[in-house]
């Protein structure tokens, strides 16, 4: 279940009619076909039918909560953030310190997505599970040596994952 509340920021992204081709930004991958068809009961992310409790077509929603969670966490990093706050509490999950300050870190980064079409996209990138706590200066360690291994092909990140 989303932890940000809906608001004006959101409901932008929302009326489109028609899809938008995307511009190949790894950080905002394109959004679903599903997502630009107007259909009551119908999710707008996984294009799946909303049932009730009884089993009858919900009409009155265009998201299952789940994908409403999804979506946030990829588009907005609001949520991304109480989400990650929800469940590592700020401390590190290199060197454990406990922080006010932490950053939120893609374990695989997202630069990996680079020049990557479309349909090749891998979506485990953008998920809560690839995502961790860090504090400033193991995220600077993290992130400089990343720039030190881009030449090569396979890179070793479970020594950044717990």
């Amino acid at each position: 279940m989303p932890l940000s509340r809906w608001s004006s920021r959101h409901k932008k992204t929302f009326n489109k009619k028609k899809k938008e081709k995307w511009d190949g930004n790894f950080r905002l991958p394109p959004k679903p076909d599903s997502y630009y068809v107007e259909t009551k009961g119908s999710c707008r992310w996984c294009g799946n039918t909303i049932l009730n409790e009884d089993g009858t077509i919900n009409t009155r929603k265009t998201w299952h909560e789940d994908c409403a969670t999804e979506y946030l966490l990829i588009y907005h990093s609001g949520e991304q953030r109480a989400q990650l706050w929800n469940r590592d509490k700020g401390k590190c999950n290199h060197c454990g310190c406990e922080n006010r300050t932490w950053h939120a870190d893609h374990i695989r980064p997202l630069v990996e997505q680079k020049f990557v079409k479309e349909e090749a996209l891998d979506w485990s990138y953008y998920s809560l599970d690839n995502l961790q706590t860090l504090c400033k200066k193991c995220h600077r360690v993290k992130t400089n040596s990343e720039v030190h291994l881009k030449g090569k092909k396979k890179v070793n990140y479970k020594k950044w994952s717990k």
